[in-house]
């Protein structure tokens, strides 16, 4: 039997809703200040933001980045991995973060006036091992779930709910200046900036932050569940919930997506209550993909397109109902750099086409960020580079 929904506050709903207007909260980072600029600020707290892309775009990696801004912005916080197609990588995240840490040294250095010095090859070699220690007792925090289908996502969800219960972070009234501060990340192109605080306040402000808690949740891929609940073992159990006499003809598709829609539901409950900052990875569709080949069994037209740049083609994987069962969605496609790159691209000449990758906000629950966009390179495979 089903246990009875538990009821919230609503002060517990008021403090989280102030916490999201509050612009001296901070967001998750993507560590590229034209990105943050664009997400004013990065990935919020509280709400469930899809990132869609082909592959290659970069959608992982603008994850783990955001995942490295939690684990440095808040020394006691935990991150949950739902992972779907077992592509996680602790050697990637892990030189994400020794990437961040980085910069946020070298910010550092330059905020407390110190004058550049000619530093040794095995100094360096020296500090980036030390980066590299403490970006491996980072993943201590760090809970990665592998999963097969549907199932064991709910099931990886209620294991998160769990750990919220766990912390305390579901019961009781959340007051709004218990969500997450933290200290301050730096990016790659982050202005230097004194802070006037005195460092005693500073010190207190971080012993009175939240610690021990699990403040960010990703799933990566949730496409990837959608094509797998489309197999018959998945789905044929669930035919009898959907099928009624003015529904005789339940399919895979429409199991797929009621399967797509409980789980999402139940994340965003569990966004909501304990203040998550919750990512999903999605897909992309072409097109002019076929009726049968399409999610809905129709198929897509060019008016369809949902980018500002009529040289991206495709849209988001899983539909209109995803769309609006998520907060924010961004969409990652890349355009060529330069006019002389376009006009290679399009227009005939020869020669090699250097792109960049864009990432755009298709829609803001809120309504503040959606239309925004902002370029950006991928350096050495970890950093991410604005261009503009």
């Amino acid at each position: 039997m089903a246990e009875p929904a538990q009821p919230i506050l609503g002060s517990t709903l008021l403090a989280t809703a102030l916490a999201k207007t509050n612009p001296q909260l901070a967001s998750a980072s993507t560590s590229c200040a034209i990105l943050d600029t664009a997400l004013h600020g990065g990935f919020r707290y509280g709400e469930i933001t899809s990132l869609a892309g082909a592959s290659g775009m970069g959608k992982t990696l603008v994850t783990l980045h955001a995942i490295a801004s939690h684990l440095i912005r808040h020394p006691a916080g935990e991150a949950a991995i739902i992972d779907t197609t077992g592509s996680f990588s602790p050697l990637r995240l892990r030189d994400v973060i020794v990437c961040r840490l980085h910069q946020t040294d070298l910010v550092k250095y330059q905020q407390s006036g110190y004058v550049y010095e000619k530093v040794s090859a095995e100094a360096k070699v020296e500090s980036l091992e030390l980066l590299r220690v403490k970006a491996a007792e980072m993943l201590d925090r760090v809970k990665v779930m592998r999963v097969f289908d549907y199932a064991g996502v709910i099931e990886a969800i209620s294991e998160a709910g769990d750990l919220c219960k766990r912390y305390g972070q579901s019961s009781g009234k959340v007051e709004a200046d218990q969500v997450y501060k933290g200290e301050e990340v730096a990016d790659s192109e982050d202005e230097v900036t004194i802070s006037n605080e005195p460092e005693d306040q500073r010190a207190q402000e971080k012993e009175t932050s939240l610690g021990g808690s699990l403040g960010m949740m990703v799933v990566d891929n949730i496409a990837n569940l959608a094509s797998t609940a489309m197999s018959k073992n998945q789905t044929e159990g669930l035919k009898s919930l959907f099928m009624t006499p003015n529904n005789p003809q339940a399919n895979d598709s429409y199991s797929a997506l009621a399967l797509l829609t409980h789980s999402i539901r139940i994340l965003s409950h569990l966004t909501t209550l304990n203040n998550l900052c919750t990512l999903l990875v999605n897909g992309v569709v072409s097109n002019t993909s076929s009726a049968k080949g399409s999610f809905y069994g129709r198929a897509y037209h060019p008016s369809d397109n949902v980018s500002v740049f009529a040289s991206v083609s495709g849209k988001p994987a899983l539909g209109r109902t995803y769309t609006y069962l998520i907060d924010t969605s961004i969409f990652l496609s890349t355009i060529p750099k330069t006019q002389d790159d376009a006009e290679m691209a399009f227009g005939g000449r020869s020669g090699n086409v250097i792109s960049v990758v864009i990432l755009e906000v298709l829609k803001d629950r809120y309504g503040e960020r959606e239309g925004n966009w902002g370029a950006f390179e991928i350096v050495e495979g970890v950093e991410l580079r604005g261009v503009g």
